[in-house]
């Protein structure tokens, strides 16, 4: 069964075959590689991935955050949100100790904003499927060490977005081997067609619940295990015409960016590994699932589908916390079901070479740990300048050429190269460098003042390059052109883009609403804000969006 929180691997192997929220498949063997095979890749040594344990995973987190400091936070969800825990005292035991759902954060604090982008995944939302935790602790060290590395990519993913784990997302039955929290399911747990006396009961539920009162996450993987195959909505009886799933508002992004972090996660022979489609479909619907909750708690109707809980367990948990302000939660939500198995054998887990390149031979985690790659990559999407070798003055009616290529999108929807007199803008920076987005006032006085100087129509993206090399032009384009007349003085340049326009066609959307995922709004509406329910998190963000070529003045004349 899907859903949040998580990050504990046992040295279990035990190859239960019950499935977590699916239908019985028949158990697939694969070869794997021989230990040891490749000694160093990108100046990591090769190893083998094994299971931890909780108290294993909790010293992981807490040893890196001790090794990158600029990186890392780590918090406990009942210090952080005393709410979810009002009897104040310990609500189980984990291996010999009281136990502590951990969250933590992967981004370059130096850059944090209150409008960075934020993907969420939830190792586990039961504790007996536990290749989930292992992946999410595996990228987390993946991210902080080819960040100090010097690798590009992952520096973009890390300095202009952030990145939220919930590892052990169910503490107690990750520590315990158990599906269940104390004898409650999280996966049934959450406020979507479910009795107010049966949502928010566990622990589990209530941590994730106050994360995203707290946070706008575009994206999130939940990771379960007992089949194979990656889900999107509808996954709930409501949102269903017989026996097939109807189509979400935001169906066409759900199923591109679905297709784009399965063709990460590569394939096994002739298939892909990850069977692809509506959760409704290829699983079941439940009532509680945090899936559906996830996307449309923000949006869809009160009390039902979006039940308003009054659990009593754990001194109970107030019902204004499952009230939400309009469109603060809607989230481009993904449910793994990584393997028959809930939990694989240990030889089956593969090696962090792996995560390098596709093989159809390769282990759970390297798979699974590009597929989160890729979705931290859509958070946000942007165009990269390469390196401009601009003179710092030119003549009138000079040839300006910039190359570019899209990151984190399927396509540039079109891309123009501007020109901007300076005493329009101070700066040529204007905070845009480090990731800020301009507000209304700003972004129509930048549009307004600009000429165009060349302009390109849809292009697709370059993306990640990790695991494969890029063409010589695969992805990359020029915008070349002269400066038109009347353009003197000194100028900023920039490049405006928009993305993934497409994103917003519809054929039968149930109900009928224009798109309302954060990650959607924000390449298909000319301006998309929102706050938080609770905290600073915003979102203000513009259709078309503005990067800087450089952040020196060129002078024309």
């Amino acid at each position: 069964h899907p859903h949040h929180i998580a990050t504990h691997l046992s040295t279990m192997v035990l190859p239960c075959l019950a499935p977590s929220r699916a239908r019985a498949l028949p158990l697939l063997f694969f070869l794997l590689l021989a230990p040891g095979q490749l000694a160093s890749v990108h100046g990591v040594v090769d190893r083998a991935y094994d299971y931890k344990t909780y108290k294993e995973t909790h010293r992981f987190f807490e040893a890196l955050k001790r090794e990158f400091p600029d990186l890392v936070d780590l918090w406990y969800a009942q210090e952080a949100f005393p709410e979810i825990l009002p009897q104040h005292r310990s609500w189980a035991t984990c291996e010999g100790e009281p136990c502590k759902t951990m969250i933590v954060r992967i981004t370059n604090k130096k850059l944090l904003t209150n409008s960075t982008p934020e993907v969420f995944f939830s190792g586990a939302l039961h504790g007996d499927e536990r290749v989930g935790p292992l992946t999410v602790t595996e990228l987390a060290k993946f991210l902080c060490e080819q960040y100090r590395a010097g690798n590009e990519d992952v520096a973009r993913l890390v300095d202009l977005r952030a990145t939220w784990i919930m590892p052990m997302t169910n503490a107690k039955g990750y520590a315990d081997r158990r599906r269940d929290e104390n004898g409650m399911d999280p996966n049934r747990d959450f406020p979507y067609l479910q009795t107010p006396s049966r949502c928010m009961q566990t622990q589990t539920a209530r941590a994730v619940n106050e994360l995203f009162r707290r946070h706008l996450f575009h994206y999130m993987i939940t990771f379960h295990g007992g089949m194979r195959a990656l889900t999107y909505e509808w996954g709930s009886r409501n949102h269903m015409n017989g026996r097939k799933s109807t189509e979400s508002p935001d169906n066409r992004a759900f199923a591109e960016v679905g297709a784009a972090i399965r063709d990460a996660a590569g394939k096994t022979f002739t298939r892909w590994w990850y069977p692809l489609g509506p959760i409704n479909d290829l699983v079941y619907p439940v009532d509680g699932g945090m899936e559906d909750w996830s996307y449309g708690a923000g949006w869809e109707g009160s009390p039902s589908p979006i039940t308003v809980c009054a659990p009593t367990s754990y001194g109970g948990y107030s019902s204004d916390r499952t009230k939400y302000r309009r469109d603060s939660i809607g989230t481009l939500v993904y449910l793994a079901e990584m393997d028959d198995a809930k939990t694989p054998m240990s030889a089956s887990l593969g090696h962090s070479a792996e995560v390098w390149r596709q093989g159809t031979s390769q282990g759970h985690v390297p798979r699974n740990l590009r597929m989160c790659l890729k979705l931290i990559e859509f958070t946000r999407p942007e165009i990269v300048v390469h390196p401009p070798s601009l003179p710092a003055a030119v003549s009138p009616k000079a040839v300006v050429d910039v190359v570019v290529h899209g990151f984190g999108c399927q396509v540039v929807s079109g891309a123009r190269l501007l020109a901007v007199r300076k005493d329009v803008v101070s700066s040529c920076d204007l905070g845009l460098i480090r990731g800020a987005e301009l507000d209304d006032a700003g972004h129509s006085r930048l549009l307004d003042s600009a000429v165009t100087v060349a302009e390109q129509s849809e292009q697709q993206c370059r993306g990640l390059t990790i695991w494969s090399t890029p063409t010589s032009s695969g992805g990359v384009f020029n915008l070349k052109g002269p400066l038109p007349d009347g353009v003197t003085g000194e100028i900023c340049l920039f490049v405006a883009a928009a993305f993934d326009s497409h994103w917003g066609s519809q054929k039968h959307p149930d109900p009928s609403v224009r798109p309302r995922a954060h990650a959607t709004r924000v390449r298909v509406d000319d301006h998309y804000t929102v706050r938080a329910n609770d905290g600073p998190m915003v979102i203000n963000s513009h259709r078309i969006k503005f990067f800087v070529v450089q952040d020196q003045h060129i002078l024309v004349g």
